[in-house]
């Protein structure tokens, strides 16, 4: 067996149906890994790491069929804890507390399968907020700062890209702190941002800072014949009043395309 036979094997294995599936989930180019899949193109072993950790193989067994081909998947048995005694800030033993960095200059992986990052960031309906850092460790031993990531959020791909409308491998999600945008969005809500769009396309709910590294969430509205183009900042609190901003004064992190809150 070849290496982009053992590729798709445990590619199928892993559950991806389709070689577009992983590669959205994998966050690589869908015509770069088919390459791979198909032997149209090799691979080496730094993408044989990453194929092995989405598909939790080895990639030993992806690159030379030496076995075993999978990793080992014992997990420590979890403990059930009774409701009126379970304490909500103990850390989980089964996760690795080494904090981990988000940057868009370097492509996330998630520890968790499917896992997009939840980073140290408050996007600010009111006033934002920027964390922790963390450094992250490049190729040819080089490292960039980025920010901190606080947990990691399972949702399937086919919601992402269906329902959001957003591209799977470009999601992180914030936190939001501030009133300014209730009753949307209330602060302690965690925004689903699509990093991808990162550029006013449209009206809509946006993460972005207008130079002073400061995050805010708000609704931008275009200004009709504007020139230069600029947008209305929208707080969807009618206690906060709107504000003109030159488009090219607004730095778009990224697009909201849903959230998730407490009941």
């Amino acid at each position: 067996m070849t290496p982009n036979e053992r590729l798709k094997q445990a590619r199928i294995t892993a559950g991806y149906g389709t070689a577009t599936d992983a590669a959205e989930a994998l966050g690589v180019s869908r015509a770069t890994y088919i390459g791979h899949e198909n032997g149209q193109r090799g691979f080496r072993a730094d993408a044989a790491e990453k194929y092995g950790r989405k598909f939790r193989v080895r990639a030993g067994w992806l690159m030379t069929g030496e076995e075993p081909m999978s990793k080992s998947t014992d997990r420590p048995e979890l403990t059930r804890v009774p409701l009126d005694q379970w304490d909500p800030s103990a850390p989980d033993a089964e996760i690795d507390q080494d904090v981990a960095g988000y940057s868009p200059a370097h492509q996330y992986t998630p520890r968790i399968e499917g896992g997009r990052p939840e980073i140290d960031v408050r996007a600010g309906a009111g006033e934002g907020a920027t964390g922790d850092t963390a450094t992250i460790a490049m190729s040819a031993g080089e490292s960039i700062v980025g920010h901190a990531v606080l947990n990691e959020w399972v949702l399937p791909s086919a919601f992402y890209r269906h329902e959001l409308h957003a591209t799977p491998g470009a999601i992180i999600f914030m936190q939001v702190l501030g009133d300014s945008m209730w009753p949307t969005l209330q602060s302690g809500d965690r925004v689903i941002i699509d990093t991808k769009q990162a550029s006013f396309a449209a009206d809509g709910i946006y993460v972005f800072h207008d130079g002073d590294g400061v995050p805010r969430v708000k609704r931008l509205s275009k200004v009709l014949f504007s020139d230069p183009p600029s947008v209305e900042v929208i707080s969807d609190n009618p206690q906060h009043p709107k504000q003109i901003a030159s488009l090219s004064d607004v730095m778009i992190f990224g697009r909201v395309v849903g959230r998730i809150m407490r009941m």
